[in-house]
């Protein structure tokens, strides 16, 4: 049985004109299952948008089935072996994660973490995090693991922050890609400390 869903609030500026009475709420919840076709728009969004950060291809997801998109998201949205949480602020997508059960089921891999630039340095990020290891957490987890490109310091810096540290483990991005992976990894406990709600 999937563990109850949680719905967390930050409130962030999305106007530069905004006083912090008229921040909007920013809610991290998970996905539905209806919510697939937008999955795939942001999904894609972040590979055409950021693709040297990422090891899937745009090119190779964009040809992908809806089945497949229905499918992923279903799964999530029961929330036992995946997960998919949503940074939605007035009905739009501000940053995106994703995270399933390893094959050792004390651990989880984070994926798919994405936020957009307009709403980055909001905190977006580290209550997407956060979301990922109460979800961890509530399916008795107890470590987080991702992968985050080489090249890609300033998300290396914003995992760091939360909690995690390098493995020491490398890996190739991805077929027909020079760069490599860095693996990271938390204790679930670690995170929730240093991402507040």
């Amino acid at each position: 049985m999937a563990p109850p869903k949680k719905i967390v609030s930050l409130n962030g500026m999305s106007e530069l004109s905004r006083t912090p009475d008229e921040r909007p709420t920013v809610a991290i919840r998970p996905a539905r299952a209806d919510e697939w076709s937008r999955w795939r728009a942001t999904r894609l969004r972040m590979l055409r948008d950021d693709a040297d950060f990422f090891s899937t291809r745009y090119d190779d997801m964009v040809r992908e089935p809806d089945k497949m998109w229905r499918d992923w998201v279903g799964e999530a949205a029961v929330g036992d072996q995946k997960a998919i949480f949503v940074a939605d602020e007035d009905d739009r997508w501000l940053g995106v994660v994703g995270a399933f059960v390893r094959v050792n089921p004390l651990e989880v891999q984070l994926i798919s973490m994405w936020v957009d630039p307009a709403a980055r340095g909001r905190g977006i990020a580290q209550a997407l995090i956060r979301a990922v290891a109460e979800w961890t957490r509530d399916r008795d987890s107890t470590t987080v693991v991702l992968f985050v490109q080489e090249a890609n310091e300033p998300a290396q810096q914003l995992y760091e922050r939360a909690g995690f540290t390098q493995t020491g483990d490398r890996t190739p991005a991805s077929a027909g890609r020079s760069a490599f992976k860095l693996v990271l990894a938390a204790p679930v406990q670690d995170l929730l400390e240093a991402c507040p709600t």
